[in-house]
This record gives structure tokens, sequence and C-alpha cells, in this order.
């Protein structure tokens, strides 16, 4: 069962294969036109290298991360001095000369709203079946009406072996609403050899867009 222990345990036991130390070459193609000083919201942010880039392209960046080592070894990566605040159920960690922080806690406990785009990658493909509307529900009480969404998600055949969990394109468009668009998607078993050998006859990364322009 995917609980918030389970993930606490995989970073206490560095079993994060999740975890990419580059950019992530989607987010740089198909970032959404938005406007700088926007506000981001990161879901399940890890310690991406993603959150860096989306700071230094000019916009309010707020990662939400379940794991203190995960928030620890972000800050401590990438040479950022930070401050930290106690704000109800949750930690805030601000970096000192970057528009970015990163609250540290559970997702379903951060409240905030207004935000004018949300960047996920690594969210929704964790979410076990059963919390998949929970969670997309609470991301949308989470941005403003007009607010662009960059989304990655993943689809395969055969046993479930999540997470990261497949998700299918008509669970997509289920979730998110008939204004979200695919814009590409890639067979990572043809190009990645870090998947092949797999008993799968696909393994598809395929990149949505909520966008207003």
């Amino acid at each position: 069962m995917v609980t918030n222990e389970f993930w606490l345990e995989r970073w206490q036991s560095g079993r994060i294969g999740f975890h990419r130390d580059e950019v992530n070459p989607w987010l740089v193609q198909y970032w959404p036109q938005v406007a700088r000083g926007a506000k981001v919201l990161v879901p399940l942010c890890g310690k991406s290298a993603d959150l860096l880039w989306l700071a230094n392209q000019g916009y309010e960046v707020t990662g939400v991360e379940l794991s203190p080592m995960a928030v620890v070894q972000f800050f401590g990566d990438n040479d950022l001095t930070y401050h930290t605040e106690q704000v109800g159920n949750v930690k805030i960690h601000k970096a000192n000369d970057l528009p970015l922080r990163i609250v540290e806690g559970d997702y379903f406990d951060f409240d905030e709203t207004g935000f004018d785009a949300c960047y996920d990658r690594a969210a929704l493909v964790a979410m076990p079946e059963e919390k998949r509307e929970q969670y997309v529900l609470h991301t949308k009480q989470r941005l403003s009406p007009q607010a662009a969404l960059l989304l990655i998600t993943l689809s395969y055949d055969g046993e479930q072996m999540g997470p990261p969990f497949s998700v299918l394109d008509f669970e997509v468009t289920e979730l998110w609403g008939e204004w979200i668009r695919k814009v590409a998607s890639e067979d990572l078993l043809q190009v990645d050899e870090r998947y092949q050998g797999l008993d799968r006859t696909f393994y598809e990364e395929t990149v949505w867009r909520i966008t207003t322009q």
C-alpha cells in the first residue's frame, strides 16, 4: 500500500529511482507561456532540478514535498541557503536568493490558493487509482481559474508495478477535463535503455497541457 510511510522509507533507504539529476527536457520544451512573476506550484517535488529551472525563469516557485530528507538534499545539492518557518501542519523552507520555497508536509495538508500554473512530473503517477480523483480535485482548488498546467504521465501494459503507476489517456481527460491536450508522447522502451528488458509491449511517457494561450 502506498502511504506516507512508504515514501519516507523510500527516501531513507535511497530507493529514489524516480529522481533525475538533470532538468526534464519535456519541461524546457513544452512549458506554457506564463508571465514572469507568476506563482507556480510543483506537487510532490522531491529534490528535482526542475524547481531551479522554473525559478530561474523568473517564477515564484512553490514545491510541496513530504520527505524532510528530500528537502535538505535539494538545498544542499544546489548550495542554496534558506530559512524555515512552521505554519500549521507544514514547514516552509524559503531560499534566500531565489524566488523558491519548498513546503514540507503532506500535500493534502497544503491549502494555499491562487497559483497561476502547475507542473506535475511525478505526482499524478505516484497516486494509486483510488486517490487520483482526490489529488486532482485538491490541486484544482490550489489553482486560479485560468491557470496553466504541464502534466507528464506514464502508461504501460502488463502487471501494475507502480509507483510510478500507469495512468491511461482516458483517465487523464476524465480527471482534468476537456481543456487538457496531449502535446507529445514517447515509448521509453524504444529510446531509454533503463526500460529495455521489461516484460511489456509499451511504456509510454506522455506530455499534457492546459493553457489559456
